[in-house]
């Protein structure tokens, strides 16, 4: 199956060049769509534009509406092969954005939830290309990524906020992901109080003195 990113249903932040802009990709959670980071965009732009992508596949069973960056197990574990089509999708997509629009001067990612390890993921996958990365109530896949190799040179900032009861990311997850982030984002980590799987008002506001010190 050959993935690609509908360029139809992108929500932009503002029209117009890329050139000599920060630039911000949201990734939004499973079962949900290209407006549920709204909060983001407004907290960030301007200076940042923002482009808000739609996971290319549908939601399955038990849920009945939005998409998915890819399909998992009962363990949350993408099904072979889909993390990576959706990443090389993605950077396809940022390639022809970028050659119609003009190279912005910074490139970051943020998502929430599946769209949060997937975050990680291209980071993972292409550490060359993002300034930043933030990740909200995500999570470290397992497996060897050829890119990361490179992590340790290049020392990308990460922001990795999340609930302390987070019920959607089991432990297990949260102690691999604090163990990967440790010899390159040693400081990634912030922690909110509660139980929720959401984007906390307390993060956007965190997140955006975080990236806003990433263009200093």
């Amino acid at each position: 199956m050959t993935i690609a990113i509908d360029d139809s249903v992108v929500k932009w932040s503002e029209t117009g060049s890329l050139a000599g802009r920060p630039f911000l990709l949201l990734l939004h959670g499973y079962a949900q769509d290209e407006n549920q980071l709204d909060a983001i965009t407004a907290a960030v732009s301007p200076p940042f534009v923002t482009a808000a992508l739609r996971g290319p596949r549908p939601a399955r069973a038990p849920r009945t509406s939005g998409y998915g960056w890819y399909d998992v197990d009962d363990r949350i574990v993408p099904l072979p092969g889909q993390d990576v089509e959706t990443v090389n999708a993605i950077l396809a997509w940022l390639d022809t954005t970028f050659a119609e629009r003009g190279t912005p001067t910074s490139v970051f990612v943020a998502g929430f939830s599946q769209g949060a390890a997937l975050s990680l993921h291209l980071l993972r996958s292409a550490p060359e290309r993002w300034t930043a990365v933030v990740t909200l109530a995500g999570y470290w896949l397992a497996g060897t990524v050829k890119g990361e190799a490179a992590l340790d040179e290049l020392r990308t900032p990460v922001f990795w906020g999340r609930s302390e009861g987070d019920p959607a990311v089991v432990p297990a997850y949260v102690d691999a992901t604090r163990a990967a982030l440790m010899s390159f984002a040693p400081d990634a980590e912030h922690v909110y109080p509660g139980d929720s799987h959401a984007v906390l008002p307390e993060m956007v506001v965190d997140l955006t003195a975080f990236l806003h010190e990433q263009l200093a």
